[in-house]
């Protein structure tokens, strides 16, 4: 199995696991949100603790790495706060269409072609058509969530890109990011949010956060990264709102409307634009 199907393979994993965070988190709306991140930080990192002596590699990796942690949940969550949950979920996923555009800026030898450009171009009039809604109208309601996704979308591919610019770490490393922002989370919990009680009927969705979007897509993300190209990475992941999405309509009762759904297949058509990167050029 070459490199590029590994990263492939690693890609489509983590990506099948993030389907799942929006509609934790918004089954998780009455719990304060740095409360949760911690948690799910903390039970994030265990996987990691069996290597003490990779968790923590350089000062200057690990404050990249719990920026980039911190800042991309602070904004996706509290963006469910003040936003539909499906409309900022998708303008949070412009992540993957700003991962493509913004590689050239961080590694010059990395060109841009036309099809990444129709790519982004389809995404952002999609975002467009999410954000104005039926009629052309801007909810200026929902303008605090909105700007908060888009924090989020482009806070991931900048953390996401410049990791690969550090030199290289152990996968392990992932699991200190996690455990010191878990920390930081609770103390950002402790000194601005309401106590709380956690119930027994949210553990198992704390537990499934923590082992599955905040554990293995985490790792799963790193090693991809590490073996493939940030461009493919950032298109295959197009993926993850359709996933998402349908996630949240199923299992938290959102409702899709026909605005949504437009929105939706213009965001994610940028995939067919960037997976023309697998396929040979033809002279």
């Amino acid at each position: 199995m070459n490199q590029k199907t590994k990263s492939l393979l690693l890609g489509l994993i983590t990506i099948f696991c993030w389907g799942s965070l929006a509609t934790f988190g918004n089954l998780l709306l009455h719990l304060p949100p740095f409360y949760i991140l911690g948690l799910t930080f903390l039970i994030g990192s265990i996987p990691a603790w069996t290597k003490p002596k990779e968790m923590f590699p350089s000062w200057k990796v690990l404050l990249w790495g719990v920026i980039g942690y911190f800042g991309y949940h602070f904004c996706l969550f509290y963006s469910f706060r003040y936003a539909p949950a499906i409309e900022a979920n998708l303008i949070n996923y412009l992540w993957p269409v700003l991962m493509v555009i913004l590689t050239p800026a961080f590694f010059s030898q990395t060109k841009l072609k036309t099809y990444h450009l129709a790519g982004a171009a389809l995404s952002v009039f999609g975002s467009v058509v999410l954000v104005f809604g039926k009629g052309g109208e801007f909810k200026t309601e929902s303008l605090m969530g909105y700007l908060l996704a888009l924090g989020a979308a482009i806070l991931w591919p900048v953390y996401s890109i410049g990791k690969k610019k550090f030199p290289p770490t152990s996968v392990w490393a992932i699991g200190g990011f996690c455990f010191l922002t878990g920390l930081l989370c609770l103390l950002t919990h402790y000194l601005i949010e309401p106590r709380v009680v956690l119930q027994s009927t949210d553990l198992w969705k704390i537990l499934a956060m923590g082992l599955g979007p905040f554990g293995i897509a985490f790792y799963t993300w790193d090693l991809a990264l590490q073996k493939g190209d940030a461009r493919i990475m950032g298109a295959l992941a197009y993926l993850t709102p359709a996933i998402s999405t349908l996630s949240l309509i199923v299992f938290a009762e959102q409702v899709m409307t026909s605005n949504t759904l437009l929105a939706m297949v213009l965001i994610i058509s940028g995939a067919s634009a960037g997976l023309l990167d697998f396929f040979p050029t033809k002279r």
